[in-house]
C-alpha cells in the first residue's frame, strides 16, 4: 500500500488519481469484510432512504408545493450527512491517522481521503436522492432546465460529504474538551430520547407532515430560512432558470460550488494526519479529586479502591464522561418530550429513564478500559476479580442513583402527578438494581475492544456496544418485572396501599439482581479472565478461535458479541 500510495516502485499511476485509485480500493476491501448487521443496515436504510425521497417530492400536491417538500428533504439529506456518522460511529473507513508515517504531501493525502469519502454506497444513494430537483425542474415547465439541476448535483454531493468528515474530525477534537463532551452528550441525548418516545411527537405532528407534502410549508419564513442553506441552492437555481433569468441560475451554481470547495479545503485541513503534540504540564488538580483523596470516605478495602479509580475515570475519562452526560439528558429530553406532547405523566419517569440508561452506558465497560486488564490479570490474587466486579458495580448505584432520584423528585413535584410517587418509589431502586448488575456481566461475557484510548478520535471509539444494547435493555426491564408486575395494576386499580407496598420489594428486586448478577459476573471473568484479556487486546479474529461449542447461554452470548460487533480494533501496542 506504501508504494501505491507513494508511486514507489511503479506500483501506481503519478499524480492525484494515482493516491486515490488504492484508498477507495483499500475502503472497498475493508466494507467487503464488515460484519452482518453492518451490510443489512446498508442494505435496508438506504433503499429506505431514496423511496422516501422521491415518495415525499412525487407526492407533493402542486408545483409549489413540491417546491417546499424539495427545500426540506434536502436540508434533511444535508442534516442526515452532516450529524449520521457521529450517532452510527462513522469515522470513516480509512482513518488520517492510518497514513501519517508515509512520504506523502499532508494537504494532498487529506484532499485523497476526501475524494475516497465520496466514492461508496452512501454517497451514490445520495445522488440518486438528489435526482429529486429534476421533477421540479420538468414541473416547471422547461425540459431545458434539467441540465441545470443535474448540474447541481456534484457540488451539493461534495458539500454534504466534506461537511459530514468536517463536523466528525471536529467532534473528535471536542472530546478533548468538558464542553464538547457534553455537546456530544446533548445529541446523543436527544437521539436515545427520540427513540424512546418520539412517536409521540411523531404522532401529534402527524397531520401536519401531510399537510406539508400536500400544501407545502404555512407561511413564508420557513421557506426563507431553508433558502438560506446550501442545500435549498439547487431548487432556487432551477427556479431562476425557468423563469429565464439564467445568469441568476448561473450564480446560485457558482455559489453553491464555491461553497463545496471552501468546504473541501476545510475538511481536507480537519483530515491531514498529525503528530500528537505534548500538552502543557497541568497546574491544578483535577475537579473532584479532593473529594476520594481528603478525609476517607470510601472503605480502605479492594472493593473501596476499584470503587475510587471507577468514580474518577468515569469523572475524568471523557468517553465515560460522554456515556453519563447522555444518560442524564436522555432523562431530561424524554421529560421534554412529554411536556411538549401533551404527556406530563412523562414527567414523573425522568428519573428513571437514567436508571435505564445505567445499563445502557455501562454494558461495555472492561472494552472502555482497554487492555488495563492486563493489570488484573498479572495481580488477580485471592478476591480481586470479586472486588473489581463489586467496585464497578457500587461506583454505577453510587453515580446514577442519587441523580435519578433527584430528578424523579424535581419533575413530579414540577408535574403536578403525585398519583405516580409509589410507583416511581418502587420502580426506581429496582431499575436501578437490576441494571448495576445486567451492566457488569455484559461488560464480562460480551466486552468488545475499542480503540486505543490514545488513538480515540470519535465519540464512539471506545467500542461497538450494538450487540449489547438490546441485551442490557430488555434484560434490564424483564428482571425487574416482578416489580412492575405488583406496583403497575395496583396504581391502576386504585390499591395506593398496595402500591407503596411495593418498594420494599422493587428494593429487594434490584438488591437481589445486583447481587446475582454480579456473582455470576466475577465467577465468569475469574474462569476465562486470559481469555477475556486476549479478545480485548488481539480482536475478533484471535477471540473467535476461542470460542467453545456449544455451552451454556453465557457461551452463546460471548460467541454472539464476537459475531455481531462491529470490531474497532485498538491501534498501536
Amino acid at each position: 500500500m506504501a508504494g501505491f500510495l507513494t508511486g514507489a516502485g511503479g506500483g501506481s499511476p503519478t499524480g492525484f488519481l494515482g493516491i486515490v485509485q488504492p484508498l477507495v480500493r483499500l475502503k472497498f476491501t475493508v466494507l467487503g469484510h464488515s460484519s452482518d448487521g453492518v451490510r443489512l443496515s446498508r442494505v435496508v436504510f438506504w433503499p429506505g432512504a431514496v423511496l422516501a425521497t422521491w415518495g415525499a417530492v412525487l407526492s407533493a400536491g402542486g408545483a409549489d408545493a413540491r417546491r417546499d417538500v424539495l427545500l426540506l428533504v434536502l436540508a434533511v439529506w444535508g442534516v442526515g450527512w452532516m450529524l449520521g456518522p457521529v450517532f452510527a460511529s462513522g469515522a470513516g473507513v480509512l482513518r488520517p491517522a492510518f497514513f501519517s508515517l508515509l512520504p506523502v504531501g499532508r494537504r494532498r493525502l487529506g484532499l485523497a481521503l476526501l475524494a475516497a469519502a465520496c466514492v461508496g454506497y452512501g454517497p451514490a444513494v445520495t445522488v440518486l436522492s438528489l435526482g429529486a430537483v429534476g421533477v421540479h425542474a420538468v414541473d416547471r415547465g422547461s425540459l431545458p432546465v434539467l441540465p441545470v439541476a443535474l448540474l447541481a448535483v456534484p457540488p451539493l454531493l461534495v458539500f454534504m460529504v466534506a461537511l459530514s468528515r468536517t463536523v466528525y474530525a471536529l467532534m473528535g477534537s471536542a472530546m478533548g474538551s468538558r464542553l464538547g463532551v457534553t455537546m456530544s452528550a446533548i445529541q446523543y441525548g436527544l437521539l436515545i430520547a427520540g427513540l424512546f418516545t418520539g412517536w409521540l411527537a411523531v404522532s401529534s405532528t402527524q397531520q401536519g407532515v401531510a399537510a406539508v407534502v400536500r400544501d407545502g410549508l404555512p407561511g413564508g419564513t420557513a421557506a426563507r430560512v431553508l433558502e438560506a442553506f446550501p442545500t435549498a441552492w439547487p431548487v432556487l437555481a432551477v427556479e431562476a432558470a425557468a423563469g429565464g433569468r439564467w445568469g441568476a441560475a448561473l450564480g446560485w451554481l457558482l455559489a453553491l460550488t464555491a461553497a463545496a470547495v471552501a468546504m473541501a479545503g476545510v475538511c481536507a485541513l480537519v483530515l491531514t494526519p498529525r503528530t500528537p503534540v505534548r500538552t502543557s504540564r497541568r497546574r491544578f488538580r483535577p475537579l473532584g479529586s479532593r473529594v476520594l483523596t481528603g478525609r476517607p470516605v470510601l472503605p480502605g478495602t479492594a472493593t473501596g479502591a476499584v470503587m475510587g479509580r471507577e468514580l474518577r475515570q468515569w469523572w475524568r475519562d471523557p468517553w465515560r464522561s460522554l456515556e453519563l452526560q447522555s444518560g442524564a439528558w436522555t432523562g431530561l429530553f424524554i421529560g421534554l418530550i412529554g411536556l411538549v406532547s401533551g404527556v406530563p405523566e412523562l414527567l414523573a419517569f425522568t428519573g428513571l429513564a437514567l436508571a435505564l440508561m445505567t445499563a445502557l452506558t455501562s454494558c461495555n465497560l472492561l472494552g472502555q478500559d482497554g487492555t488495563a486488564l492486563w493489570l488484573t490479570v498479572v495481580g488477580a490474587g485471592r478476591g480481586a476479580v470479586r472486588a473489581d466486579i463489586r467496585g464497578r458495580q457500587a461506583a454505577l448505584l453510587v453515580l446514577f442513583g442519587p441523580a435519578s432520584v433527584v430528578l424523579t423528585a424535581a419533575f413530579t413535584l414540577f408535574s403536578g402527578e403525585h398519583r405516580f410517587w409509589a410507583l416511581a418509589s418502587a420502580l426506581l431502586p429496582a431499575v436501578l438494581g437490576c441494571a448495576a448488575g445486567v451492566a457488569v456481566l455484559l461488560s464480562v461475557v460480551a466486552a468488545t475492544p475499542g480503540v486505543d484510548p490514545k488513538y480515540r478520535v470519535g465519540p464512539n471509539d471506545a467500542g461497538d456496544i450494538s450487540y449489547q444494547l438490546w441485551i442490557a435493555l430488555y434484560g434490564t426491564l424483564l428482571s425487574a418485572l416482578p416489580t412492575v408486575a405488583l406496583a403497575v395494576p395496583a396504581l391502576l386499580t386504585g390499591r395506593t396501599l398496595l402500591a407503596w407496598a411495593a418498594v420494599p420489594v422493587g428494593v429487594l428486586n434490584g438488591a437481589v439482581a445486583a447481587w446475582l448478577f454480579g456473582r455470576i459476573a466475577y465467577r465468569r471473568l475469574e474462569a476465562r479472565l486470559p481469555e477475556t484479556f486476549v479478545r480485548l487486546r488481539y480482536g475478533k479474529s484471535i477471540a473467535s478461535q476461542q470460542q467453545p461449542d456449544g455451552g451454556g447461554w453465557l457461551d452463546r452470548m460471548e460467541r454472539g458479541s464476537v459475531k455481531g460487533n462491529q470490531e474497532r480494533k485498538p491501534v498501536g501496542t
